[in-house]
């Protein structure tokens, strides 16, 4: 497969109070990649919408070993997988200047046919785009990165009392091109609803370790966002819902001690 490197140093805007990697921060880093990726391939940005066609973003699941990368460069590759010619995995590993592996991840993807309006199969053609015919196996370092993600999808808990509950108003600038609210947003409702007014504390203490998410519904804009959430050790498990009731995304953290 065609794989795709690109290195970024961490901005001030991109750390928190501390100087840690903010993991919104972080998943936009890995969508950049991503998108340089695509281009770099001859594809223009909106070449799957001129087949009446558009990439639907399904699922995440990241690991980041640390995070004080602040002012640091860190190297970003990419590559894509097809499964079942329905779901497109993209993986994603990341090396600081020393080449130490820092953290890696796996978004999933489907294909909506706009006039249909259901899931249809990713085109052949596109599939060949991401491939050479001098492809071989996978790399030892790829193959480790496949073995250690799943792509199966978090699944909703039965819960009858959450530790905490939360609404947030959306904000103009959560809203991205796509006319919807910007996947990385709900990551930061998500850490956000482990906070109130009076008590910051958890987020003061822990920084994530573990992230999984799955995107149910998309978010138009205006109006508020209820997110339930249930505590237990060192994870934390989220549900987001709009103001009608409608389940929007499902998130959970593992955390770790702020080191």
């Amino acid at each position: 497969m065609k794989d795709y490197t690109k290195s970024m140093i961490v901005d001030f805007k991109e750390v928190d109070r501390y100087l840690h990697l903010k993991l919104d921060a972080f998943l936009q880093m890995l969508n950049t990649t991503s998108m340089y990726h695509t281009v770099s391939l001859g594809l223009a940005p909106d070449y799957m919408e001129k087949r009446g066609m558009v990439w639907v973003l399904y699922s995440w699941n990241i690991k980041l070993f640390k995070g004080d990368y602040y002012a640091r460069k860190l190297q970003f590759t990419t590559f894509a997988l097809f499964h079942k010619d329905i779901y497109s995995h993209r993986y994603f590993l990341v090396k600081d200047e020393e080449g130490t592996l820092v953290g890696y991840a796996v978004s999933v993807w489907i294909v909506i046919d706009f006039e249909k309006r259901k899931m249809v199969k990713v085109p052949e053609d596109v599939q060949k785009v991401y491939f050479s015919q001098f492809d071989s196996e996978l790399t030892k370092e790829q193959a480790y990165i496949v073995e250690s993600l799943s792509t199966a999808p978090l699944k909703k808990r039965k819960i009858q009392d959450y530790t905490y509950e939360k609404e947030i108003e959306l904000r103009f600038h959560d809203i991205d091109s796509n006319g919807h609210v910007n996947n990385t947003v709900y990551v930061e409702w998500a850490m956000e609803s482990l906070t109130t007014d009076e008590d910051e504390s958890f987020l003061q203490d822990h920084v994530v370790e573990d992230l999984s998410i799955v995107y149910k519904k998309e978010k138009m804009p205006g109006g508020k966002v209820l997110i339930r959430c249930l505590l237990e050790d060192s994870k934390s498990y989220h549900e987001i819902y709009d103001k009608e009731g409608c389940l929007l995304t499902l998130v959970e953290f593992t955390w770790k001690k702020r080191s």
